[in-house]
């Protein structure tokens, strides 16, 4: 499932009912044997403050649905926080990744605010393993695995873990003495990275970085072969036992992973520069939303843990900031509101730590003219 893609479209659900539950959960038993019991007590609440504003009738329609969706649901796959979103017209369920408060919103939009800053700030990835008779393929989220592909993801080459065909049995023969060797590599890794594409070209799949783990000779004949070498951000060649559980791999990736943000971040400085020589880079709140809603984003700027209160004027155009979030008609977070806005024009978000940033202001957009 592409969570990014998904709380976008929840995002634009306005003007109307909207039944957010969501709550922490945990990846193991018996730790998972309270999610059921805390689920079924945060139902339990939303229909009690259903009742309080809607027919009895029409609270039935919208927990029923809810309940048929759960009826289904495994909590030994669970992540580390599970969300419902219900409207009188649709019931949506994902797993997240990343810890959220457990809590029931009843409201004319759905809770995703901090759904989506805790995705935007985050890395998503997937490790590829490879050996000389394997692959596997782990997707994480930061310092957590998500997931290990199986036969339960079905692949035009087959599924993950592959196995590979073209193995040589030389027995007392050095891997550079079998014949052909080299090549057989190569066309196992072929086949591996075809499947990997699928998976990354699915529509219904975000397209994300991806490290590769593997001897430095596998690691090389994987990049030679491979569709889209843009994709790979980087390799780990120091792994000795590729057969470790997917938490261990993805704690060997760390490195890479944190040179990786590095990048990412050196690369949103150079936009920052760029777009200020373009007279391209606008950091007044007013002038940055004008610009969004004429679709006039290209990147938004914001500092890691930036939270700003303040009044959006939509007529107007204007955005006051006011520290006093409970005087009327002001919003607990605009910076939030910016970036809903900007994904939902398929901008990009750049979040930069206080110290990447130094002098430059925590929220700045780098416009398309």
């Amino acid at each position: 499932m592409n969570l990014k893609s998904l709380l976008n479209q929840l995002g634009q659900h306005k003007n109307e009912l909207a039944v957010s539950i969501l709550l922490p959960t945990h990846r193991t038993f018996p730790d998972n044997k309270q999610d059921a019991i805390m689920l079924k007590n945060l139902i339990r609440e939303a229909e009690d403050r259903l009742n309080a504003r809607l027919d009895k009738r029409e609270t039935e329609v919208i927990i029923d649905a809810i309940n048929k969706k759960i009826d289904g649901l495994d909590h030994n796959y669970n992540l580390d926080s599970l969300g419902i979103f219900a409207s009188r017209h649709n019931t949506v369920i994902a797993r997240f990744p990343f810890a959220a408060k457990a809590r029931v919103i009843i409201d004319d939009t759905f809770a995703v605010r901090d759904l989506v800053r805790e995705m935007n700030e985050a890395v998503h990835y997937h490790i590829l393993i490879i050996s000389r008779t394997s692959a596997r393929l782990v997707e994480a989220f930061n310092d957590r695995p998500v997931r290990e592909f199986d036969e339960k993801t079905t692949l035009r080459t087959g599924s993950f873990p592959m196995e590979n065909p073209f193995l040589f049995a030389a027995k007392g023969l050095d891997r550079a003495q079998v014949p052909n060797e080299a090549g057989n590599l190569k066309e196992f890794f072929n086949r591996v990275d075809k499947g990997l594409q699928e998976i990354q070209n699915n529509p219904e799949n975000e397209r994300l970085p991806v490290i590769i783990v593997g001897d430095a000779r596998n690691v090389a004949f994987f990049k030679e072969v491979c569709d889209q070498p843009a994709d790979i951000v980087g390799a780990i060649t120091s792994v000795p036992d590729l057969k470790i559980p997917a938490e261990k791999i993805v704690s060997e990736v760390q490195d890479v992973l944190a040179e990786y943000r590095l990048n990412q971040a050196k690369t949103a400085l150079q936009h920052i520069v760029q777009a200020r020589n373009a007279n391209q880079l606008l950091t007044d709140f007013s002038t940055i939303f004008r610009a969004i809603t004429e679709g006039n984003a290209v990147r938004l700027f914001v500092r890691q843990g930036y939270i700003q209160s303040g009044v959006i004027d939509v007529e107007k155009k204007i955005v006051t900031i006011d520290e006093n979030v409970a005087s009327a008609n002001a919003v607990d977070d605009v910076v939030d509101t910016f970036i809903e806005l900007v994904m939902q024009q398929g901008g990009e978000i750049c979040f930069l730590s206080a110290e990447q940033l130094g002098t430059e202001a925590p929220l700045g957009l780098q416009t398309k003219y």
